[in-house]
């Protein structure tokens, strides 16, 4: 199932070297039932809001998603979950609960890319 990365992760970003040679299968956006939480350093996606999170998907294989849930703490921290995308596919992604980011800001445009804007 591909991997939906909304964050620290995606392209650009300072942790997107994890994905090793994980083929990008493009920019994608969830299902508008998200929350994206904005933790200073990194985000969380968390399910029971109203919002499309934007990101991208990936194919890794199965040594790099070892590696990326030793890196995302999964799943003491964040939950590897199947989640479903606005266009009514399924991939999985790495997801908290909603007890975890309760005080933390919400990213209101789902954009992890745009929260200083």
């Amino acid at each position: 199932m591909p991997l939906f990365v909304y964050g620290t992760l995606m392209r650009g970003e300072r942790s997107h070297a994890l994905l090793g040679r994980a083929r990008c299968l493009g920019a994608a956006r969830t299902a508008a039932s998200f929350e994206l939480a904005d933790l200073g350093a990194y985000p969380a996606l968390v399910r029971g809001g109203s919002v499309g999170v934007l990101g991208e998907l990936y194919e890794p294989d199965g040594e790099t998603l070892a590696a990326l849930d030793l890196y995302e703490g999964c799943p003491e921290l964040f939950r590897r979950e199947p989640i479903e995308l606005d266009e009514g596919g399924r991939c999985e992604a790495y997801l908290m609960l909603p007890r975890q980011v309760r005080t933390c800001p919400r990213i209101a445009s789902g954009d992890w890319r745009s929260r200083g804007r």
